[in-house]
């Protein structure tokens, strides 16, 4: 139906079941092959927390710091670039320039996509492995810079064209499987536990 009314209309994502079965296995890969032994403790010991946490916490504040300079910036660097900093709000909502609206899209979708990454990096990295957390953290951060520039650099193209895809998908495969993975390790716990 929906493609007799928009011939022009993408073909839909898989069925969430199977993305979510996807994630899923994904985590129990990530869980069993490098989460800790779930018979022990749960928590890395008082002289490993640090070292197990600092990998992430660094490209959390690294991301963050970019988020700054980089996608804040942007959304004021656009406005100025078309006289908009003078003007009143409904002209800037009703009709922004689209490299303006292109620039708080890609802010917008940062902030969107933060809390998870923000539980699913802090807790898999506590949680099931540091290092493995740090890594994944990194691939993420990396994936959604590059989103953000790709889609800055967008103007004039359909967003089905703008190539962002290729990092939001991906980058979405990360942080979930970081969640997962984070469920099955706690779950293998509390297994382990009765």
């Amino acid at each position: 139906m929906t493609k007799d009314k928009y011939p022009e209309a993408d073909a839909p994502p898989p069925p969430t079941s199977a993305i979510f079965f996807t994630y899923s296995v994904l985590g129990a890969v990530l869980s069993f092959t490098f989460g800790r032994d779930p018979s022990g403790m749960l928590l890395p010991g008082d002289d490993d927390f640090v070292r197990e946490l600092a990998p992430t916490i660094i490209v959390i504040c690294l991301f963050l710091v970019s988020y700054s300079l980089l996608d804040v910036m942007h959304v004021g660097i656009a406005k100025q670039r078309y006289g908009l900093a003078s003007k009143t709000y409904p002209a800037i909502a009703l009709n922004p320039p689209e490299e303006v609206y292109l620039a708080q899209r890609v802010q917008t979708n940062q902030v969107e996509q933060l809390p998870g990454f923000l539980v699913g990096s802090i807790f898999f990295a506590i949680l099931v492995n540091g290092k493995v957390g740090g890594v994944l953290s990194l691939l993420w951060a990396t994936l959604r810079r590059m989103y953000a520039s790709t889609y800055r650099a967008s103007v004039g193209q359909p967003i089905n064209k703008s190539g962002i895809t290729k990092f939001t998908i991906p980058a979405y495969f990360v942080l979930n499987a970081m969640l997962m993975g984070t469920v099955v390790q706690c779950a293998r716990a509390l297994v382990h536990s009765l």
